[in-house]
């Protein structure tokens, strides 16, 4: 692409074999053509949200003259060091000014009109980047769509309502990247008015949350969750205890800013979500797995009513993973060592009508409390959230279509893990031979199961149908994503019981 006047003069980086120029609203980029693919790195769309910044809403990022190289990628937001599924998992690096996207596209110019799909790193709202495998956009837009990825805050000061600061800072800059993305993304070839949100875990639930505000400025069409927790969440009051109970348990005292970032990073930030599973610490918080959530405000996230996160225009495809709560469970030992407390501070945590104590006691009283305490958690953070999530929003006049991913084949997860959380993402961005991710998925993992996700997710981008029947109430069409992939009618009713009764007459 040309850019007006006299072309700038690009001196490629060492990731760069073929550059090749865009405008943005604050300068021209330099990105990589290769392999069928251009992509764009660390481009920023928001000022370092750090110095006079910190605790603020985004601010725009400061205009460049010349040509900015976007061959490396931008700085992650300042974490601890990262808990992964994966201990070999690299470290995150991280940098104060990290307000960065990357774009990923086949084409570009604006008569290329591309449906973009913006992903939303997961991480519990503590750790994360864009800049891993699991954020690649490549092999999306080797068929045929733009890809976005942004980093945004996270833990103190993404996600705690710290005094005198912004609540919901990192889920305000992902909207600030939505904006970039109208703003921006014809000039990568992109149809600014065909964008898809996905996201897993964390990033699914952000999604969530800010789906009617960014839905309401025009910026996305359709959402792809995988993995939502949309009822952990947090009322403003909550908010509060939370942010007063974690800078005292971090040992901050009236002000985190006068705690120098990186020691504030080492005081256990990354213990926390571990102990939070500790109700003589946590109580009535435990088993909400981290204090950084979303917290309901009067500006971004304003009603947390599963019937009320997404309006009809928004077609939406949305689903779980079978066994969810195992890996957490299992990492902190939970799975093998829980007793009947553990469970009675699980359901008492999402608030369990009796009746479902009572079905969920018939359905999984034989099992080792570890087990029953595993499906009491997967059916109350994840499952019955989605289920109930796509009913109503089908219920609302909404385009919903809903999955399960029940693949456990890998030698290192069936009988412990199965289908945990997490597990789809490397089929989904076909990372199944990278080393990091071989303890989940074994040698022989087959990657047509990717293959057929990513066509799913991608048709859906493209049409708003994925492939299979929309969701209603009489069909509860779902496609199970295993070794043969098929669509069943409510897969797991018999287990609704455990969960139904709480949503039972909840408003549309």
């Amino acid at each position: 692409m040309t850019v007006s006047g006299e072309d700038p003069v690009v001196t490629p980086g060492k990731n760069a074999t073929n550059p090749v120029l865009a405008t943005t609203t604050a300068g021209v980029v330099a990105g990589n053509a290769s392999d069928g693919v251009i992509s764009f790195k660390g481009i920023p769309f928001a000022a370092s949200p750090y110095g006079e910044n910190r605790f603020k809403l985004p601010q725009p990022p400061q205009p460049w003259d010349g040509v900015r190289e976007a061959f490396e990628f931008g700085g992650a937001a300042p974490q601890p060091p990262s808990y992964s599924l994966v201990d070999a998992t690299p470290l995150y690096p991280w940098d104060t000014d990290c307000l960065s996207l990357n774009v990923y596209t086949p084409d570009l110019g604006k008569a290329a009109r591309l449906p973009v799909m913006v992903w939303v790193h997961a991480g519990g709202y503590i750790s994360g980047s864009a800049a891993t495998p699991r954020a690649d956009g490549s092999i999306f837009a080797r068929e045929g769509v733009v890809v976005v990825a942004m980093n945004y805050r996270l833990g103190v000061d993404g996600f705690l309502s710290v005094p005198g600061g912004t609540p919901n800072a990192g889920m305000h800059d992902v909207a600030a990247a939505l904006r970039w993305v109208r703003d921006n993304i014809e000039a990568f070839g992109g149809d600014p008015e065909a964008v898809t949100a996905f996201g897993n875990s964390s990033g699914s639930s952000i999604i969530a949350a800010i789906a009617r505000t960014v839905t309401d400025e025009g910026l996305m069409r359709r959402a792809v969750l995988q993995s939502p927790c949309p009822t952990l969440v947090a009322t403003a009051e909550e908010g509060r205890a939370l942010a007063e109970h974690v800078l005292a348990d971090l040992k901050v005292g009236s002000d985190v800013r006068d705690v120098p970032l990186k020691e504030l990073l080492g005081r256990r930030q990354r213990g926390l979500d571990v102990r939070f599973r500790d109700a003589d610490l946590w109580n009535p918080y435990t088993y909400w797995y981290s204090p950084y959530i979303p917290v309901v405000d009067d500006t971004l996230f304003t009603d947390p009513a599963l019937g009320n996160l997404f309006p009809p225009s928004v077609d939406l495809l949305i689903g779980t993973n079978r066994q969810e709560s195992h890996y957490f469970l299992m990492r902190d030992g939970k799975f093998h060592s829980a007793q009947e407390k553990d469970l009675v501070d699980a359901q008492n945590a999402y608030g369990v009508p009796d009746e479902c104590r009572i079905a969920a006691k018939s359905l999984y009283g034989h099992l080792p409390p570890g087990e029953q305490l595993a499906e009491t958690v997967t059916n109350w953070i994840w499952r019955g959230p989605a289920v109930e999530l796509t009913r109503l929003h089908t219920k609302a006049g909404g385009n919903s279509y809903a999955y399960e991913f029940t693949w456990d084949k890998s030698p290192a997860f069936a009988g412990r893990y199965g289908a945990a959380h997490f597990l789809e993402v490397p089929f989904l961005f076909d990372q199944l031979d990278d080393p990091a991710f071989a303890p989940q998925v074994g040698p022989d993992a087959p990657a047509e199961l990717g293959a057929a996700m990513r066509s799913s997710w991608i048709q859906f981008a493209k049409t708003g149908d994925p492939g299979w029947a929309g969701y209603d109430e009489e069909s509860r069409s779902v496609m199970l994503f295993d070794s043969s992939c098929r669509v069943e009618s409510d897969p797991r009713e018999l287990h609704r019981a455990a969960w139904d009764a709480q949503f039972a007459g909840t408003a549309s």
